[in-house]
Order: structure tokens, then C-alpha cells, then sequence
């Protein structure tokens, strides 16, 4: 019995470091492509914008509620700088691949320029600061 449980347990760790890894390798991919056409006021704006921070939360999500309060003071500051929530926006999540909240993406010329799962860098906050 205890080598069945220690199997189940093992298959719990490996499924979820390999969802770990898919994600980010999603997010690695997206890096470079094309901002796909997003509709709503939200797509207009990101579509007139030259860069971009999109930021993808949850209420749910634990790590959230840390980094949205922080996010949502910049988004006042800079209205180049979106807080979406996934559970009232999750056609523009799909449009742009978010796997996991948090999640947050830069966007340069209509463009992706870099994908962050977790924690926002410090220098992407500063630069739109």
C-alpha cells in the first residue's frame, strides 16, 4: 500500500512541475508574436497604444491580491497599464494564451515583448512607472 501511495504521489508532483513548465514555455513562445485583434474597448485601446502593460489577475489567486493593489495604483498613473480579471474578461485572456494568474504582458509596437508569470519585474514596473 505504501509504495502505490508514494506512486500517486510522485504522479502528482511530476503533472504538476510538468504544467509548471508548459506554461512557461507557452509564455516563452508568445514572446516576439503579434498582438492578436481583441475586441471591446479594451483592444482598442491596446491596438492605439505604442507600449503596453496587460495585467492578468484572478480573484481567487493568493499571489493576487499582493500585486494587484500595486497594479491597479500604476494603472491610475498610466493609462497604458490594463488590470484584467480573468473571471470577468476571459476572452481576452484566451486571445492573448494566459495559462496562469498572475500573469502580465508587455507590449511594444504590436507586439509581445516579454511575458511574466508570477511576479513583475522591477524594471518593467519602472518603466511604466
Amino acid at each position: 500500500m505504501s509504495q502505490f501511495l508514494f506512486a500517486i504521489v510522485v504522479l502528482f508532483v511530476a503533472l504538476v512541475v510538468g504544467m509548471q513548465i508548459l506554461v512557461r514555455y507557452r509564455a516563452r513562445a508568445m514572446q516576439g508574436q503579434l498582438v492578436p485583434a481583441i475586441s471591446g474597448p479594451i483592444g482598442r485601446q491596446l491596438s492605439s497604444a505604442k507600449s503596453a502593460l496587460v495585467y492578468f489577475m484572478s480573484p481567487n489567486c493568493g499571489a493576487c491580491r499582493s500585486w494587484t493593489p500595486k497594479v491597479k495604483e500604476l494603472s491610475q498613473k498610466n493609462h497604458d497599464v490594463f488590470v484584467i480579471d480573468v473571471s470577468q474578461q476571459l476572452e481576452v485572456a484566451r486571445a492573448l494564451n494566459v495559462m496562469a494568474t498572475p500573469s502580465a504582458i508587455e507590449i511594444r509596437d504590436g507586439r509581445v515583448a516579454g511575458y511574466h508569470i508570477g511576479a513583475i519585474p522591477s524594471e518593467v514596473l519602472k518603466r511604466f512607472a
